[in-house]
Parts: C-alpha cells; structure tokens; sequence
C-alpha cells in the first residue's frame, strides 16, 4: 500500500561520513557479490544469489516499490570510499499505524566498520523526522551478534523472539524482533545533547 510522505523524488541522505542514494546498476557487482556470499546473504536474512539476474530483478523490486510509494532502498557509500558497500530500507510502511520495517545489509569485507550504525541512524532519524513514522522495527537472525548489537546500541528494544521465522541456508532461524518508538529516539537525541 502506498504511504503517501514518501517524496517524489529519492531522497540523499548526508552524515556519519555516508552517502545513502538510490540504488542504481554500478551498484549490481557489490550487491551481487553479498548475495553470493552464503555467510553474508545468511547473515542478512537472504536468499543466496545465483546470478547476476537476481540482483537485476532486486533492483527493478525496489525502483517499483520506490515508484508506487511502499517502500525506499537506499546504497550506503561511504565518503572515504566513494562506491556501495551495501543496503538500507524502510518496507512494509503503514501509514495508518506510522510504522515501517527497517533492514541493512553490508557486505562481509566492510563488516565491523560502523557503516551499518550509520546508515541506520541516518535512516531512523529520515523515518521520524520526514517520513512522520511513530515506531520502527526490525528483524534480524537471533545469532547475527553484530546486527543485534547495532540495534541496541541505537536504542531499539528487544520484543521477542519469532522462533523458525525463515529459512537460512536449508535450515528454519529464529529471528528476533526489535522496535523503536519516535518518543524514545526523541528523548535520546535530547539527552545527547
């Protein structure tokens, strides 16, 4: 369903030393190249890639979802390197509830790197900030550590468990599900202050 504050045009988003713009096709080989990384597509919670096609088609997927105003992936480019090292969205966006789904992805040899902090943070700031969104959540794979920790350190809260959620590499994970309210990142932004 369409979510009417998505803009007409993609939104750049600037900070924490990123660039986040709308995904394009010299951004296919690194997104390929995650894709095709068992660990990497596991540890986001993906189907394995198995061709340079199945990126093709995601990019069409988020161009359209983008389009009709359901959703918006972005690239994450760091400054200091200038090309894509990964993804971040805001999907299942509810305008009546003011709330959203939020995901990234970076590829395994920019891990450890905070760029998923940043992006994130960027993100969430554009989803209650612009988007009006009152709650943000996320899922990640239960044992994906680094995930989990970009999520609490950002102040998303812990609210269960979805026991065999999906299905990682030929075996049902269990996905834990965080969530995030406006008021509370409000409140931390106050007190960062």
């Amino acid at each position: 369903m369409a979510y009417s504050r998505i803009p007409g045009v993609f939104p750049v988003l600037h900070g924490e030393g990123l660039t986040l713009r709308e995904m394009c096709e010299e951004d296919l080989p690194a997104w390929f190249a995650r894709l095709s990384d068992p660990e990497a597509a596991a540890m986001a919670g993906d189907s394995l890639a198995t061709s340079m096609q199945d990126v093709v088609d995601g990019l069409a997927y988020h161009r359209n979802a983008f389009a009709t105003k359901e959703a918006l992936r972005w690239a994450i480019v760091p400054d200091s390197l200038g090309a894509s090292v990964g993804s971040i969205g805001i999907v299942r966006l509810d305008e009546e509830n003011l709330s959203g789904e939020i995901g990234a992805a970076v590829g395994r040899a920019h891990w450890g790197q905070g760029f998923a902090t940043g992006a994130t943070r960027l993100v969430v700031d554009y989803g209650f900030g612009v988007l009006g969104l009152e709650r943000i959540e996320a899922v990640a794979l239960a044992s994906n550590g680094r995930s989990v920790r970009v999520l609490e350190k950002l102040g998303f809260t812990r609210e269960g468990l979805l026991r065999g959620y999906r299905i990682v590499n030929g075996t049902r994970a269990d996905f834990a599900i965080y969530g995030l309210l406006g008021s509370d990142w409000s409140m931390r932004a106050t007190d960062s202050r």
